[in-house]
C-alpha cells in the first residue's frame, strides 16, 4: 500500500488549498493503470494551473525532500550570457563563472598552450629568416639589400642579379623592377649555396605555418567554449520531470515512480 500526497502553497490559485490529492493506492491489478493515469492527469493539470511543490509520503510516514516541478531560469539566463561574453575574451573564464572548474581548466590550458605555440614558432620563423639573409649576404656578396620580401625571393630564384635583370628586360618589364644599385647585386658561387639558402627559408616558412595553426587554435577555442556554454544553457532550460507507473511483483498493488533530469 502506498499513499501519495501533493500539496501547494500558491496564493490566488484557482485550485483549493491544502491537499490536492490524498489517495491510497492498493488496487486490484485490473484497475491499477486506470488509477495511475487518473493521478498522473491530475498532477499535470495542477502543475499547469499553478506552481506546484510536491511531497511524496510513503506508508511509514517517510517524507522525501520538496520537489519543484518548475525551475526559475531567469538568473541562469543572465549568468549564461555573462559567461559566454567572458569566454569570448578568455576561454575558461565563463566556465569558471558557472562553477565548472574542470572544463575551465581545460579551455584555459589549451588557450595558454596555443599562445605559447604561436609565439614560439613565430620566433623560430623570424630567426630562420634572419639566418637566411645573413647567409645570403655572406655567400652571395650582398652589401645593401632593398626593403621588401620580394628581393629575398629573387635572391633564391636567380644565380645572380645580372640574370634577374636580363629576364626582366626580355619580358619588357620596367627598369624600376630591375636592381640597378650595385650594392644590392648578388652572385652565388655555386648552386649548393643557393640551395642551402632556400632550405633555410623553407624551414622559416614551415615554422610560420605552424604558428598560424596555433593562432587558428586560439580562435577555435573561443568558438568551442562559447558553444559549450550555449549547450549548457539549453540543457538547463529543458529540465524534465517523468512519472512512470509500475506494478508490484505480486500484482497486488501499484506504484508511481518520479524521475527528474536536469
Amino acid at each position: 500500500m502506498y499513499k501519495l500526497q501533493i500539496k501547494h502553497n500558491c496564493k490566488g490559485c484557482s485550485l483549493p488549498p491544502a491537499n490536492l490529492v490524498h489517495k491510497n493506492v492498493n488496487l486490484p491489478s485490473t484497475n491499477v493503470m486506470v488509477s495511475v493515469m487518473r493521478t498522473l492527469t491530475f498532477i499535470i493539470l495542477a502543475a499547469v494551473i499553478c506552481r506546484l511543490d510536491a511531497q511524496i509520503i510513503i506508508e511509514d510516514e517517510i517524507i522525501t525532500n520538496d520537489i519543484s516541478l518548475f525551475v526559475n531560469t531567469n538568473d541562469n539566463q543572465r549568468s549564461i550570457a555573462a559567461a559566454m561574453a567572458a569566454s569570448l575574451v578568455l576561454p575558461g573564464a565563463g566556465h569558471h563563472y558557472m562553477d565548472k572548474p574542470k572544463r575551465a581548466f581545460g579551455y584555459l590550458a589549451f588557450d595558454l598552450a596555443s599562445v605559447f605555440g604561436a609565439v614560439a614558432f613565430n620566433s623560430l620563423a623570424n630567426g630562420r629568416e634572419k639566418n637566411a639573409r645573413s647567409f645570403a649576404s655572406a655567400m652571395a656578396g650582398i652589401e645593401k639589400a632593398p626593403s621588401g620580401e620580394a628581393y629575398w625571393r629573387h635572391v633564391g630564384a636567380f644565380m645572380d642579379a645580372a640574370q634577374y635583370n636580363e629576364v626582366i628586360e626580355l619580358s619588357r618589364g620596367s627598369s624600376d623592377d630591375q636592381y640597378l644599385d650595385e650594392r644590392s647585386w648578388w652572385r652565388w658561387a655555386d648552386e649548393s649555396h643557393q640551395e642551402e639558402y632556400n632550405d633555410i627559408r623553407q624551414r622559416a616558412r614551415d615554422f610560420r605555418v605552424a604558428s598560424s595553426f596555433f593562432i587558428g587554435g586560439l580562435v577555435a577555442n573561443r568558438i568551442v567554449s562559447t558553444i559549450d556554454l550555449m549547450v549548457f544553457r539549453k540543457k538547463s532550460l529543458t529540465s524534465s520531470v517523468l512519472f512512470e507507473p509500475a506494478l508490484a511483483p505480486d500484482m497486488r498493488g501499484g506504484a508511481l515512480t518520479l524521475k527528474t533530469e536536469f
